[in-house]
């Protein structure tokens, strides 16, 4: 009926009004524009209170100023290839800036005498000044002049931002990156293209930041979790003469296995290596391939520049601004060799003079190009931080075991062969085992393998009740180790006289199993994360822990797994159940919980078991830490009998 209407020319069009019912031209207006009223009742004229607010719950940093926000204008970017669908975009955008927070110029040209200059000044961006603390408008001031050559005469075209965890060194780097790829000294981008290496779990997370901070005015592609095909069509798109693609986000691994191409002299004028630590040996094919790549501009970000030895702290320094210490015979021989001599308590005082010498030279040459600040910085943005070291007790039955163990004399007899060294560090490991729990050594005692020397004959110590119950895997048995008798106490405390909640940590994913049975034997709601948890999980699971509607109470991490890149501000509380010989990767899991968006007070457990090879370890680590407050040229004459800021808590039961 319908079409032979419409063939007739009989069929009546009739235009149904946009809104339900006739309103006038002002009615009308306002139904439109309701769903996009100001998020408050005063609009976005209100001033420092409600601005506050609203940027706070982004989790952003509340900017200073006063009551009444400026207009500030963007000049249009320059010589940024756009798609054409966006160039009305960005002819200028107007950003509201408190006023008081002063512009960040990163550069600008002289005065000269014949008239203007034409050359505009490098200034950062509005869009990202008014979130930068003060330490970090420093921080990119920094970068920036290490990595435009304003050093050349120094040999310096690269740095190493070595802040501590929590100070944003990650929104100081997305900062000098977009200045770069915008502003140039002649007017054009002094970067073109970058890449970004990361460890594989936070190159996702990197891909998030950048969203965040900038949006869509970076064109970036993030190879994470993509099959091969993936991430050659995505190296071949970015490395591309022709690509729009300006960033390029990837996992050390993958930069690993696809270097080769890279080899183009354009493919990268700025290169950031987030996690830089792992660039610790220049023997490993990852450094090599890295070093290889055609790109004066690098950037290390790391918190622990100095980790075990005064040679992986010269790979880094060498992998950054190559030659500027020599090779590395000449450093060992200039430097670490009486730095370290220096450094012994039977040192005589010549030795300690030159040590200093040496110690100072040395500050002078890196300090031009390292900027590393503690995180005592967040001392006035974060509740107070409590360290406490707990020294627990042995267990009867770990004491006979851990006697029966040292005086074997299988154990003497390869301490003393000069063959089986490497055999002595599987021995210290054991030890380690035994500190936490009998049970991660139990099983290997009763198969009696050949990893099991030392233990020999020691099944008769063990109480002949747990051996069903260990066999199946089933029982805590918390009263058999000392700290883990303190866990369960300190646990019980938390859950029924508080609302914290706590983060577990160690080495050894048997010892989180042990954590694991004591949170079903109590019935505490737990959340896991170790190496065999996937990197689309790891988020969640951080989520859900942070979500103070969620009942979760504890969080069990590994520190190999999860020691960077973590936010876990849901928790204040972080047991460090074993030490770890590097200090740095205990520094890392102890400031998941001490970081921005924190407010509560938060304590660290540092779980110590008295008498044993635990106190050597952590000895150890106050030394390694001495020694990089000598690259700060710190005042340290010895470490001998040197405390951290905490406190110490002998438990005996």
């Amino acid at each position: 009926m319908e079409i032979s209407n419409l063939r007739t020319g009989n069929l009546v069009v009739r235009r149904q009004s946009l809104l339900p019912r006739v309103l006038s031209v002002t009615e009308g207006a306002a139904v439109c524009r309701k769903p996009f009223k100001p998020p408050c009742s005063y609009g976005y004229s209100n001033g420092k209170e409600n601005l506050a607010r609203r940027l706070w719950a982004r989790k952003r940093f509340v900017p200073w100023g006063s009551l009444t926000p400026a207009l500030v204008a963007i000049a249009k970017p320059l010589g940024i290839a756009r798609p054409e669908s966006d160039e009305a975009d960005i002819v200028e955008e107007i950003v509201t800036l408190p006023p008081g927070v002063e512009p960040l110029v990163l550069w600008q040209p002289e005065q000269s005498e014949d008239g203007p200059i034409e050359v505009v000044p490098i200034a950062v961006d509005p869009l990202l000044v008014r979130f930068l603390r003060p330490h970090q408008r420093e921080g990119v001031q920094f970068m920036f002049e290490c990595v435009s050559g304003l050093y050349s005469a120094a040999n310096i075209n690269g740095c190493i931002l070595a802040d501590d965890m929590g100070l944003g060194k990650t929104l100081q780097s997305i900062t000098l990156l977009y200045t770069l790829l915008r502003q140039g000294f002649d007017g054009k981008p002094m970067v073109k293209k970058a890449i970004i290496v990361t460890p594989t779990s936070l190159v996702s997370n990197w891909e998030a930041e950048i969203k965040k901070w900038v949006g869509q005015r970076v064109h970036l592609i993030a190879l994470c979790e993509s099959s091969r095909d993936d991430v050659v069509s995505g190296i071949d798109s970015f490395t591309s003469p022709r690509s729009l693609l300006q960033v390029l986000i990837v996992s050390y691994e993958t930069f690993r296995m696809h270097s080769s191409k890279f080899c183009q002299s354009e493919a990268c004028d700025l290169l950031i290596c987030d996690e830089a630590h792992r660039l610790k040996n220049d023997q490993t094919i990852t450094n090599r391939a890295l070093a290889a790549l055609s790109c004066k501009r690098r950037i290390l970000l790391s918190g622990t520049p100095m980790q075990n030895d005064l040679e992986e702290f010269f790979a880094m320094v060498n992998f950054t601004n190559p030659g500027i210490l020599g090779d590395v015979a000449f450093f060992r021989r200039y430097y670490e060799t009486p730095i370290i001599c220096g450094r012994e308590p039977t040192s005589s005082e010549e030795e300690k003079k030159l040590a200093a010498e040496r110690s100072s030279e040395l500050s002078a040459i890196v300090n031009q190009f390292i900027l590393r600040r503690t995180n005592a910085l967040l001392s006035n943005h974060l509740p107070p931080k409590i360290v406490e070291v707990v020294c627990c007790k042995l267990t009867p039955l770990q004491s006979e075991l851990y006697n029966h163990f040292i005086h074997s004399k299988n154990v003497k007899k390869v301490i003393t062969e000069e063959t089986k060294q490497t055999k002595i560090l599987a021995y210290i490991t054991a030890l380690k085992k035994l500190c936490n729990h009998p049970k991660l050594i139990y099983d290997t005692i009763k198969s009696g393998s050949p990893g099991t020397t030392g233990f020999e004959d020691c099944m008769r110590f063990f109480p002949p009740e747990i051996s069903g119950s260990w066999t199946g895997g089933d029982g805590a048995w918390v009263e058999l180790s000392g700290k883990m008798h303190v866990l369960a106490r300190l646990l019980a405390h938390l859950r029924q006289r508080t609302d914290d909640r706590i983060v577990l940590v160690s080495n050894y994913t048997q010892t989180l199993d042990l954590f694991a049975q004591l949170c079903r034997e109590r019935r505490y709601p737990y959340l896991r994360l170790d190496g065999t948890t996937s990197i689309s999980k790891r988020q969640k699971l951080v989520n859900r822990f942070n979500d103070s509607t969620k009942d979760e109470f504890v969080f069990l991490l590994s520190s190999k797994a999860g020691g960077c890149g973590l936010n876990l501000i849901g928790g204040n509380r972080l047991v460090l159940f074993d030490p770890d010989w590097n200090p740095a990767n205990d520094k890392q899991a102890a400031a998941r919980v001490w970081r921005d968006g924190q407010k509560k007070r938060v304590y660290i457990y540092r779980f110590l078991s008295t008498g044993t090879i635990e106190e050597k370890v952590y000895q150890r680590q106050m030394s390694k830490e001495g020694l990089q407050k000598v690259i700060q040229q710190e005042q340290v004459d010895s470490v001998k009998g040197q405390v951290p800021i905490c406190q110490f808590l002998c438990v005996f039961h």
